[in-house]
């Protein structure tokens, strides 16, 4: 069986990120949630299933909708819930700014603190824009 998502699936993903990261001071949340807002299966279960390659094409849709928007990198507060990867986005998050994964045993201390650095800055923000539209969301709702 062939795990697939629409372009509303992403929409709604997007919007939980909003609501639950950036609007709440850039705060992290989880793949798991990420993908159950989008109604689709957890990361696990699809990486279980053989189909790994969803999980980063999603991300990836997640991550250029995001750019078509005119929103911040909201893909940067998406994070694993432990093990190494804890409070941190996987590696295609990485891949796709054009970046090494600080993780990969073949980046060097300098490259993973240049990527550990560009995370911050996309943390912040989606922390600032956040902010922002919570505030004109309030307005608007006034």
């Amino acid at each position: 069986m062939t795990t697939d998502f629409t372009d509303d699936d992403v929409d709604e993903a997007i919007a939980f990120v909003v609501r639950h990261g950036a609007e709440n001071r850039a705060h992290s949340v989880y793949y798991t949630q990420v993908f159950e807002a989008a109604g689709l299966p957890a990361p696990q279960v699809l990486h279980q299933g053989g189909e790994t390659e969803v999980v980063s094409r999603f991300m990836e849709a997640f991550h250029f909708r995001c750019i078509e928007l005119g929103y911040p990198p909201l893909d940067a507060l998406v994070v694993h819930v432990a093990g190494q990867r804890g409070d941190l986005p996987g590696s295609g998050y990485f891949r796709v700014n054009n970046l090494p994964d600080p993780l990969a045993s073949r980046t060097s201390p300098e490259d993973a603190a240049v990527a550990g650095r560009f995370l911050e800055q996309q943390r912040q923000r989606c922390a600032a824009w956040g902010h922002a539209h919570r505030r004109r969301r309030r307005r608007a709702s006034s």
